[in-house]
């Protein structure tokens, strides 16, 4: 079997340039990359979009090189609409994420209640999306706790309530600042295992642990605590229920194997039509914590 994998770019984005229309030949297969959307608007703000492609992970591919340079997606035509008025994004290189490479609007902005339309044109290919804003959520109260096992690491708790009176999904990620190591996110990650259904809250204030990303291939290199001396933004959103489908799945691939470089051969849940991964609509709350 001619396995394909894919990641979306809150952890690894593993693809490579579309402006060549680029195929893998392995024996008789040819291997056709697919479009992958990494997309988000939010309440209040204007949408941002991440496109890179799937990649054939063989190792007898006769042609095809795949290059640090190459990967960003950079001549798509990508449009955002709410129904009423449309805007093609600006694609700009943008430091401090990876791919270095993102579409940004400026007059539509994130509106709770509302639908939003993503279309992606390139290549002669068309991929399609949608997304809902839902009702937003607030962060009531948070705890910083040291861990068991070490004095310099620490966790965080935040505690919120849900509204019974409707079905919510929930999405927790981090942005962190280290100014002793000089690195700052540049976007918001997501927390590993951040998605949360109110299957399992109950009727009063919830508390939910706020873990780091999972951004490493090697296993032994993570830790899901946060050290001292960081700044870390921790945002809950709430986010619809084909958000939450996608970003189960790629939580459970990364917490069952441990590598989503070589996943299961399933493929994750997506609301994009004609290609692979998520455009998603957050309405959050975030608070600022220095661990000391």
């Amino acid at each position: 079997m001619k396995h394909s994998a894919y990641l979306i770019s809150s952890v690894l984005l593993i693809s490579t340039c579309l402006s060549c229309d680029i195929r893998w030949r392995s024996g008789d297969y040819v291997y056709n990359p697919e479009i992958v959307v990494d997309g988000w608007i939010e309440e209040g703000e204007a949408a941002n979009v991440i496109l890179t492609q799937t990649v054939m992970v063989n190792p007898d591919i006769e042609q095809g090189e795949i290059k640090l340079q190459d990967i960003p997606i950079k001549w798509a035509k990508v449009t955002v609409s709410d129904g009423e008025q449309e805007e093609v994004l600006v694609g700009r290189k943008s430091d401090g994420i990876f791919p270095p490479y993102r579409y940004t609007g400026v007059s539509i902005r994130g509106e709770a209640g509302k639908k939003y339309f993503l279309k992606v044109e390139y290549s002669g290919r068309t991929v399609t999306a949608e997304t809902t804003i839902p009702e937003p959520v607030r962060i009531d109260d948070f705890k910083v706790v040291k861990s068991e096992e070490c004095d310099t690491l620490y966790r965080i708790d935040i505690s919120f309530r849900d509204d019974r009176t409707e079905k919510n999904w929930y999405k927790v990620l981090t942005s962190i600042r280290d100014e002793k190591a000089g690195t700052e996110d540049m976007r918001y990650y997501s927390a590993f295992m951040g998605t949360v259904s109110d299957e399992i809250l109950g009727p009063e204030e919830n508390t939910i642990t706020v873990s780091r990303p999972f951004r490493h291939i090697r296993t032994e290199d993570y830790s899901p605590y946060f050290h001292k001396g960081e700044t870390v933004k921790v945002k809950l959103a709430q986010i619809d229920e084909a958000s939450f489908l996608f970003w189960s799945d790629y939580e459970n691939e990364i917490s069952n194997g441990k590598n989503i470089l070589f996943p299961s051969t399933s493929n994750l849940r997506s609301n994009v039509t004609g290609g692979r991964g998520i455009w998603c609509g957050y309405n959050s709350d975030t608070v600022q914590i220095t661990v000391e």
